[in-house]
């Protein structure tokens, strides 16, 4: 019996989260599975398909931080596993995240290799953000040359990249997605869970961050892996845009408040960058050059709204 309890939180998830579960239940983990409001079948499915998970609904949404330290209340194993809906963690490797966590006392948080639907590899581990790094991941694809883009993310950046694509041996990060990984139990409690000021995106970056501060190592464990096919919340830019820059905005003005106003000034560039290309998207795709221009407007709304940061830390 692994001595952990796998978290999964879930919102309109029905069409992934079987694969997910069923991995989870030929592990022989116990799942708690929090229901972010949900209006497909998701906790349908769940309650009939899977019986032995418990599942929490009716909150509606309360964002994926608030969800996971819901579902981690009065847990009582060693490990909590975080899985995304959208992930599928083979037994192997929930083993041996777990196994990882308990059999280093340093060893506060672990990660696998992630691979995506289509079998490649995904960058998983990553240094801290700075505004070099900002600018390097934000002003991506044909906008940066790839060249540009590496010496702008840095020698840590550079490291993990090579770690995620060529890694074998366990490697210390700075930190680990949240897609799936393995937190002691105890630390988490010492952090005091993930931060609930970040609605989603980046409460993993500050869990790790957190731990770190605290002594504990965080491990990429190359040599295992899960399957993070992604998407299984909501693929509306509209939706999701202005909460990944939210949380940036969130991070830096906790984390890297000289660089807070230049990283302010990036995103507000690139929510610029996005009006324009999304209005010459109009006229040749206009569902999606409506979506582009609402998701982009809302980000450069943020990017000059004064931030009210509230949260665990």
């Amino acid at each position: 019996m692994v001595d952990a309890t796998a978290i999964v939180v879930t919102y309109n998830s029905a069409g992934q989260i079987a694969a997910a579960l069923t991995a989870l239940r030929q592990a022989g983990l116990p799942v708690r599975l929090v229901d972010n409001g949900s209006t497909d079948r998701t906790v349908a499915l769940v309650r009939s398909d899977f019986p032995e998970v418990t599942v929490v609904s009716g909150q509606g949404n309360v964002g994926f931080a608030a969800a996971v330290n819901r579902a981690a209340c009065g847990v009582r194993s060693e490990v909590l596993l975080l899985v995304n809906p959208d992930c599928v963690v083979p037994p192997e490797t929930a083993r041996a995240l777990v196994g990882a966590v308990l059999g280093r006392p340093d060893v506060g948080v672990a990660g696998p290799r992630l691979h995506d639907a289509a079998g490649r590899v995904a960058v998983s581990a990553h240094p801290f953000e700075t505004l070099g790094t900002v600018v390097a991941s934000r002003f991506g694809g044909p906008l940066v040359p790839a060249q540009v883009r590496r010496w702008l993310g840095g020698r840590h950046r550079r490291a993990a990249y090579e770690a995620c694509q060529r890694g074998a041996e366990p490697t210390p990060v700075d930190w680990v997605s949240g897609a799936c990984l393995a937190v002691r139990t105890s630390l988490f409690t010492a952090v005091g869970g993930l931060d609930e000021a970040y609605f989603m995106y980046y409460e993993d970056e500050e869990l790790c961050l957190q731990a770190r501060r605290r002594g504990a190592e965080v491990l990429y464990l190359p040599s295992v892996a899960a399957i993070h096919s992604g998407g299984a919340s909501s693929s509306d830019p509209a939706w999701i845009w202005p909460h990944l820059y939210r949380s940036m905005l969130v991070f830096f003005s906790r984390h890297r408040p000289r660089s807070r106003q230049a990283v302010r000034a990036v995103v507000l560039l690139r929510a610029l960058l996005g009006v324009a290309l999304a209005t010459v998207r109009l006229s040749l795709q206009p569902r999606a050059g409506i979506a582009r221009m609402r998701a982009w407007t809302r980000v450069g709304r943020i990017a000059v709204t004064r931030l009210h940061i509230g949260g665990n830390h």
